[in-house]
């Protein structure tokens, strides 16, 4: 794994006001996130982690602080100046686009009558792929999960376990340098966790050096995901270490092999 920092969130920090009081819940968020790596922040609902993730997303602007993808600042679109944005277009540096630098994929998902493929393709739609080659794109980055019987079914059609499988077709569909997992993998059983695990960390593994940021709402549920720990309390940023060794130390498999029937034990992974 490279040591290069894809990823750097300096001294954010984001607040709110309620009702004249002003709530700060990201208090100078310091974190670094290296090409091939998967780091996971935790903490109590609520407590900050889908702002965090907004901001590194550059849906949210941060009252402090920055974040640079590739040495590139993520911005809030609308927020440069003018006479910043000609510079920049005269020095050929464009911001990070979400959708195309980076994807963000909540547990939430699009409106529940949106097709699979249609969901999963947005990210190719931004790359500038043809619509023709979209679904085709689509059904192979789904293919790629085990989850190809899930085209043509709607969103809400779709279980919890079917969702996460399709979030992760749809965030590693584009080829992005960054991939934000909001709540996605979270809150499933053990079995399905490990699962879960197996297929991300080999879709990165199989990726041009993609770095992921999750949310999860449990460290126990973390540890199996990441490769680092972070938890946010009281909106600090606490650094832990919590790999799960025997999960992260196995020999890696390509995507395919994780769902075929190859022997006892084996777990085929699709929506059927």
């Amino acid at each position: 794994m490279s040591s290069a920092p894809v990823l750097q969130v300096e001294v954010v920090s984001k607040g709110y006001w309620r009702g004249g009081s002003y709530l700060g819940v990201l208090k100078d968020v310091s974190l670094e996130v290296a090409s091939g790596e998967v780091v996971a922040v935790i903490g109590r609902r609520l407590g900050g982690k889908s702002t965090l993730l907004e901001i590194v997303a550059g849906i949210e602007a941060p009252d402090a602080g920055t974040v640079m993808l590739a040495g590139r600042e993520v911005r809030v679109p609308g927020r440069r100046g003018v006479w910043e944005w000609w510079a920049a277009r005269r020095a050929g540096v464009s911001d990070p686009v979400l959708g195309h630098d980076m994807v963000l994929v909540t547990r939430d998902g699009p409106h529940r009558e949106l097709e699979v493929a249609k969901y999963v393709g947005g990210p190719l739609a931004v790359r500038g792929s043809r619509r023709r080659d979209v679904r085709k794109l689509a059904g192979a980055a789904l293919e790629r999960v085990g989850a190809s019987d899930c085209i043509g079914r709607s969103w809400g059609e779709l279980s919890h376990y079917q969702r996460a499988l399709v979030g992760l077709a749809r965030a590693f569909a584009g080829s992005p340098q960054l991939v934000i997992l909001d709540d996605l993998l979270d809150a499933h059983d053990r079995r399905d966790t490990e699962t879960l695990s197996d297929i991300l960390h080999t879709l990165v593994e199989e990726s041009d050096g993609c770095a992921v940021l999750l949310s999860a709402g449990y460290y126990e549920t973390a540890v199996v995901l990441a490769r680092r720990v972070c938890s946010l309390e009281h909106g600090t940023l606490v650094h832990n270490s919590g790999p799960r060794a025997d999960a992260h130390d196995r020999p890696a498999a390509t995507v395919h092999q994780l769902h075929k029937p190859t022997g006892q034990g084996t777990r085929d992974i699709g929506c059927g």
